[in-house]
């Protein structure tokens, strides 16, 4: 990602663009309301923050400023600026609310039937808001734009802003990702009917209002959309979040209170835990009641570790395992008749785990209710990350995500370290819902390997189910599989890619469209054609 900083020009509008979203009204413009609570903001910030709002291909906006300053150099600034331009609002509160009760302020202000939020010291560019009210026109239909909750890729400036760097490109609604951490972050787009349903920002969230915000948005039955392009500029400077996490330590607290309460309104509970890469967090589902699981492993030691470590295992725990051993593959003839469990665990024959905790850290994941499979990171013998899941491209190819980076590496945004969904996972270490197994019709008799696997991941899909690659589970793939065998990949590939033609000419929702769709090169950027 060192390049973005010399190529970022080609991730904004050219001219061309900006005379055509200016020459071209969309069908539906409604009033989109900029909120930016303010304070003590430099004056070179806010010029440049209402430069920029000026600047919108998309007219019809308001920006309105909630000014909880001690000092009254903001509303000079304002004054000094924004008199010839009707639409920058700006009210002088009567004190400072913090950044929820000052943002609360900012959205009783408000006229717009839409609301787009921004930090007083950020930049968009010409085309953010247009990007925004052209995917409420094509990805919406008229009767599902109240539930709208939009978000857009982003970077990062320096103070001058003149320097572009750390682009986040970032995957579609990902609530497995989400729920560790807050990766829409800005540029965030919604209804005003959405905000009424789920209620303005809570001040005993100050530092994460925002990401309560979004998770009760998304409680609410937001319509989550993305638009794959940089709509924001993020400033670092000495006191923002950006460039001085750590001074907000308070705000990793309340991140987690965010989490719990989500998962308490999801009747899903756990508990969230601040990590050492702050703003991302670790989250421990609740086991409870009675669980039984069947443990299908083709290798007979494997199987032996496992059956000796649950043999041994306490049970003083709060809740109850009960565990059915089959030494066999998954997709044996006669296998499903043989499995009693309501989940599945798998492991595959080349594939060596540590039997500590297996069962209960994927079925933690695989119990929730969206849920249908949760799998392994894989890693090789020679310490690579072998995958954290697939993508796919319209060719029918799967390209293994994070694949052959080092297993101690973190990847891009964590993406080799977070549990998150994924469009298709490796079953060789998994554990799978039963009801979703049922539902999908077991495995396909005309695939095989990781095409089988993708093919099963896509069917379970299609019944409402859900993939999870979690990195906190790691099983390492013995180098007899990576031994050529008889298996014709291309074959395989040409049958998957038939069957999924519609599915495939989609982009994997679990990806970026601007990242690249090689092996081992994922997370870089992709070449532009």
């Amino acid at each position: 990602m060192l390049r973005y900083t010399s190529c970022y020009r080609r991730y904004l509008p050219d001219q061309a663009q900006i005379m055509h979203q200016e020459g071209a009204p969309l069908p539906f413009a409604p009033l989109v309301s900029i909120v930016v609570p303010v304070y003590e903001t430099p004056r070179e910030y806010l010029w440049g923050l209402m430069d920029c709002v000026r600047a919108q291909t998309y007219q019809n906006w308001e920006l309105c400023l909630a000014d909880g300053s001690k000092t009254g150099r903001v509303g000079q600034s304002v004054a000094e600026y924004g008199a010839e331009d009707k639409r920058i609002r700006y009210t002088r509160l009567t004190k400072n609310g913090g950044i929820a009760g000052n943002t609360n302020s900012g959205l009783k202000m408000a006229k717009g039937s839409y609301i787009a939020l921004m930090d007083h010291d950020d930049l968009i560019p010409p085309n953010a808001l247009y990007e925004m009210v052209a995917c409420l026109n094509e990805s919406y239909q008229e009767g599902e734009r109240g539930k709208a909750l939009i978000y857009s890729d982003e970077d990062k400036i320096d103070s001058s802003g003149s320097v572009h760097s750390r682009p986040h490109f970032k995957p579609d609604f990902n609530l497995e990702f989400l729920r560790r951490n807050n990766y829409f972050c800005h540029f965030l787009f919604f209804s005003k009917e959405l905000l009424q349903q789920a209620g303005g920002f809570r001040k005993e969230f100050d530092g994460a209002q925002d990401y309560d915000f979004v998770l009760r948005c998304v409680d609410s039955g937001a319509i989550v959309r993305h638009v794959p392009k940089i709509l924001y500029h993020w400033r670092i400077h000495e006191g923002s979040t950006a460039g001085n996490s750590g001074d907000k330590e308070y705000a990793f607290d309340n991140g987690c209170r965010a989490i719990e309460e989500h998962l308490k309104r999801c009747a899903e509970p756990g508990r969230a835990f601040v990590t050492q890469n702050l703003g991302v967090y670790r989250v421990a589902y609740a086991l409870q009641g009675s669980y039984t699981v069947t443990v299908v492993a083709a290798d007979k030691a494997q199987m032996g570790q496992i059956k000796k470590y649950y043999g041994q295992k306490g049970t003083d725990t709060g809740y109850q395992l009960h565990i059915q051993y089959l030494q066999a593959q998954i997709w044996d003839p006669g296998i499903e008749q043989a499995v009693k469990g309501d989940y599945i665990l798998y492991i595959g024959k080349h594939i060596k785990v540590k039997p500590q905790g297996i069962i209960e850290a994927l079925l933690a994941i695989c119990q929730q209710r969206q849920n249908g499979i949760a799998a392994a990171k894989l890693i090789t013998t020679g310490k690579r990350v072998a995958s954290c899941g697939y993508h796919y491209d319209s060719h029918g190819r799967l390209i293994p995500s994070c694949g052959g980076i080092p297993a101690a590496y973190k990847g891009y945004f964590l993406h080799a370290a977070v549990p998150q969904n994924t469009s298709a996972a490796s079953l060789e270490c998994a554990m799978i819902k039963r009801e979703a197994y049922k539902l999908a019709g077991g495995f396909s008799k005309g695939l095989h390997g990781i095409y089988r696997d993708a093919d099963f991941c896509f069917r379970i899909a299609m019944h409402g189910y859900a993939a999870v690659v979690t990195p906190e589970v790691t099983a390492v793939v013995d180098k007899a599989a990576g031994k050529k065998g008889t298996l014709n990949l291309e074959n395989e590939r040409k049958r998957f890619r038939e069957k999924w033609n519609m599915r495939l000419a989609q982009p994997d929702p679990c990806y970026n469209i601007n990242l690249s769709l090689e092996t081992g090169c994922t997370y870089a950027l992709r070449e532009q054609p």
